[in-house]
C-alpha cells in the first residue's frame, strides 16, 4: 500500500522547499507505539485524553474552514503553504512528521476521524483545508467468488480545517456503518471525488483482529488517508 505508508507522492520546485520527505503512513498497533501503519496492522483510534485539540479558537462547525487567522501563531518556525497547488500541498502535508511515529506520516486517519501528530519544527503557519469523503459501502456476496461485492454511495463531503496545532480534526468524525453497509473515509486534495476514484476491492479486518476497521487504498493524485470499517454483521450480507 502507498504509506511509509503507505496511507508518496520531487513535485514542484516551490514543494521541495517545504516537503520533510514523502514516506506513507503506516499502521502500528499502537499509535503512540511508533511502529510503522500497515495494512495487516492498523492502529487503534486514540483516546481523546492522548490527543486533544490544541486549537485556542472555538470548533468550527462540520464542514466550515474557519475564517482568519488563530489566535496566537504557532511557536516553532512554520512553513507557509498559501499559493501550494494541489500536487505541492499533497506532498507537503504527507511529508510532515510524527512527532510518536519516527517513520511515519503525522497526518491519518482512524475509524474515529482524522489526527495530526507533528513534530515541532513543522506546522503549517494557517491552518490548511482538507476535504473529507463519505461514502456508503453496499455489501452483498459475489456470485462468482466466495468474496464480497461492494458499491459505493456518497454520503457527503465536508471540508476541514488541519492544523496548525495538534490533535483530532475538528469536523473529521465519520458516520457509522448500518445494515449491510460499511463506511468509506477519504481525506483529500483537488478535484472532487468520482466513483472511478473508489478501490474495486476493500480488504475487510480479519476474524481474529483486534480492530473492526482497515486502512484502504485509493489510488488517485491528492488523496491522504482513506480507512474503511465494515458494518458489524457483514459476515451475514
Amino acid at each position: 500500500m502507498r504509506r511509509l505508508r503507505l496511507p508518496a507522492p520531487a513535485f514542484l520546485s516551490l514543494c521541495a522547499l517545504v516537503l520533510a520527505g514523502c514516506s506513507g503512513v503506516g499502521s502500528g498497533a499502537d499509535i503512540g507505539a511508533g511502529a510503522p501503519r500497515s495494512k495487516t496492522s492498523a492502529p487503534a483510534s486514540p483516546s481523546a485524553s492522548a490527543s486533544p485539540s490544541a486549537s485556542p479558537s472555538a470548533a468550527a462547525p462540520s464542514g466550515v474552514v474557519p475564517s482568519g487567522t488563530p489566535a496566537s501563531a504557532p511557536a516553532a518556525p512554520c512553513t507557509a503553504t498559501k499559493g501550494l497547488d494541489p500536487a505541492a500541498l499533497t506532498g507537503y502535508l504527507k511529508g510532515l512528521k510524527s512527532s510518536d511515529r519516527t517513520d511515519s506520516e503525522a497526518l491519518f486517519m482512524v475509524d474515529t476521524g482524522m489526527y495530526l501528530r507533528l513534530v515541532k519544527t513543522q506546522p503549517p503557519c494557517e491552518p490548511v483545508p482538507v476535504r473529507l469523503g463519505y461514502f456508503r459501502v453496499e455489501m452483498s456476496h459475489s456470485a462468482d467468488s466466495a468474496g464480497y461485492k461492494f458499491t459505493y454511495a456518497p454520503i457527503r463531503t465536508v471540508t476541514v480545517a488541519v492544523g496548525p496545532y495538534d490533535g483530532k480534526v475538528d469536523g473529521s468524525e465519520p458516520p457509522q456503518p448500518s445494515g449491510c453497509g460499511g463506511v468509506l473515509s477519504v481525506a483529500y486534495l483537488g478535484r472532487d471525488l468520482v466513483e472511478s476514484d473508489l478501490p474495486h476491492t476493500l480488504q475487510l479486518p480479519s476474524a481474529d483482529s483486534t480492530l473492526d476497521w482497515v486502512i484502504a487504498d485509493v489510488e488517485r493524485d491528492g488523496v491522504l488517508d482513506a480507512v474503511f470499517k465494515p458494518p458489524a454483521g457483514f459476515r451475514g450480507c
